[in-house]
């Protein structure tokens, strides 16, 4: 009886060790194959100064993440080229105080971008894309220009992981076709968690 209870423990724990529980890391698939990818800063069709660098450096940051995304200098030797355009921001506010005094503001920002296959010469994705995220209002001019850069850099930030997601989960993927084109998505519009 004592055996039995310490054996059986045993050989569940064997068992569950060799035969593992199938989990694998879809990002980390040995199958993945390495790609090149070659991206500028997009012209900025606003009045908002330095959001170009902002979303390059998103980009940028979210690339570095995997092994097997390699960024280049040159269009002419990267397997892909992502360009795009910052076409639009505004800063609505959404909701007033009793004294109709504005409390949360909502930056929103919209770009169009388009990723483009070097050999084949074709575009493989295409998106406009209008994202949004709320800041606090506050009365002094300086911390209202934090406040809503920081929601912008929120925003670029869900733009490049946007765009890395869809480079593992399609480019990247064996056995996926990347030539087909998905054209003209239709815009979407998130308003994600409140800034601290």
């Amino acid at each position: 009886m004592i055996a039995q209870k310490i054996y059986q423990p045993l050989l569940f724990t064997i068992v569950l060790l060799l035969s593992g529980c199938g989990y694998h890391n879809p990002y980390m698939d040995q199958g993945n194959r390495p790609i090149s990818l070659y991206h500028s800063m997009w012209p900025n069709r606003t009045t908002e100064i330095g959001l170009e660098n902002v979303l390059f450096q998103s980009q940028s940051d979210w690339m570095r993440k995997s092994p097997l995304i390699t960024l280049t200098d040159s269009a002419d030797n990267s397997d892909y080229e992502l360009t795009g355009a910052i076409d639009q921001v505004s800063y609505p506010e959404v909701s007033f105080g009793t004294h109709r005094e504005g409390i949360q503001g909502n930056a929103r920002l919209k770009v169009s971008f388009a990723l483009k296959d070097r050999k084949s010469g074709k575009i493989v994705w295409k998106r406009t894309s209008t994202r949004e995220q709320t800041f606090p209002m506050v009365q002094n001019p300086t911390q209202l220009k934090v406040n809503r850069n920081a929601a912008l850099q929120v925003i670029a930030d869900k733009y490049g992981e946007e765009i890395y997601l869809y480079l593992i989960n399609t480019i990247m993927r064996p056995g996926t076709n990347p030539i087909e084109p998905i054209i003209d998505a239709p815009v979407e519009n998130f308003t994600l968690e409140k800034l601290p």
